[in-house]
């Protein structure tokens, strides 16, 4: 009877490899997880970084108006002279520190300092958390944009942080709240927006129904038929970024990924590109051409090069050297 087992066994063994070697191969933003063996941020983030193995690790109450909110502070050792500073600003989800290591492991490895804190109503973060409504939209929106602010002037207010070079980085939902934080606040000098939202909040969830909301397998042709139930969108806006973007002066990264069916992308790039060509050239676009919301890219397989592109750009404006 045990030989007759053998089989089934092998076929075990073989799918636990497989397993196992996707998992090791996927980047952090594939091990977002509540789970104890990703639960301890300060244990890990040691390994985050090719270039600066030592990180100072600093855990605050950041006082924000009606809230106090849990945070960590994380700075590069070895590094002389002030260090440009960056504050991770979450997507939707009810986000502790943790889960935005994506963001967090990016910025620390380019040479930031990094303020990752809990979102409010999560973690050790207090107030109430949120979930995403279309007709509340505009004033959760503002509550979690001045939450950002409070935490780039407290950021501000360290020592050893370069007031001049400081900026917000963060993916998804992150592409409304940074833009109406850094109009709050004029410490902000830069802002990478991940895959981020440049049409209403009514739209994007429209755009969400009909194309599955990053639920199903993407084709140009669902993309397509949730693009058209854009132009004919008559339902409550709710947050409108648009007003916001066409004040602001920040110099802002736009990373796209053209097989994201999460956000409207056609229509936030067409968005932005008529800014640009209306003299908002703080604005800067750019696309992984099969890239979806986590920046695969879904025809290979492959995780995109955020952290290059980033850099580059930031090298550019002069925030790195």
């Amino acid at each position: 009877m045990k030989y007759r087992n053998i089989p089934k066994l092998l076929v075990i063994v073989i799918i636990s490899l497989i397993i196992f070697t996707c998992c090791k191969n996927s980047p952090d933003l594939d091990k977002w997880s509540d789970s104890p063996k990703w639960g301890d941020k300060e244990a890990v983030i040691r390994s985050w970084s090719k270039d600066t193995k030592d990180v100072d690790i600093e855990r605050v109450m950041i006082e924000a108006g009606d809230i106090i909110m849990g945070a960590t502070l994380y700075r590069p050792q070895n590094i002389s002279g002030d260090l440009p500073g960056i504050v991770i600003v979450h997507g939707s989800g009810n986000t502790v520190r943790r889960i935005t290591r994506y963001y967090t492991s990016r910025a620390f490895e380019m040479g930031f300092a990094v303020l990752a804190f809990d979102k409010r109503g999560v973690g050790e973060s207090s107030g109430e958390y949120k979930l995403f409504d279309v007709k509340s939209s505009e004033a959760t929106f503002n509550e979690l944009s001045n939450d950002v602010a409070h935490s780039v002037r407290w950021l501000a207010q360290q020592p050893g942080i370069d007031v001049n070079r400081i900026g917000l980085f963060g993916g998804s939902q992150a592409g409304w709240i940074m833009p109406l934080a850094a109009s709050k606040e004029t410490l902000v000098k830069f802002i990478i927006a991940g895959e981020g939202p440049v049409v209403t909040a009514g739209e994007e969830q429209r755009h969400g129904v009909v194309g599955g909301d990053g639920s199903r397998k993407w084709s140009a042709k669902n993309v397509q038929k949730a693009d058209d139930a854009l132009d004919n969108y008559t339902g409550n806006p709710g947050f409108d970024p648009m007003p916001i973007l066409e004040k602001l002066n920040v110099p802002t990264l736009w990373i796209f990924g053209k097989h994201d069916d999460v956000i409207p992308v056609n229509a936030s790039i067409a968005r932005l590109e008529n800014l640009i060509h209306n003299g908002k050239t703080n604005n800067y676009i750019h696309i992984f051409p099969f890239g979806n919301h986590n920046f695969m890219n879904t025809e290979t397989g492959e995780w995109y090069d955020v952290k290059s592109v980033s850099e580059n750009w930031l090298k550019n404006i002069g925030i790195l050297n």
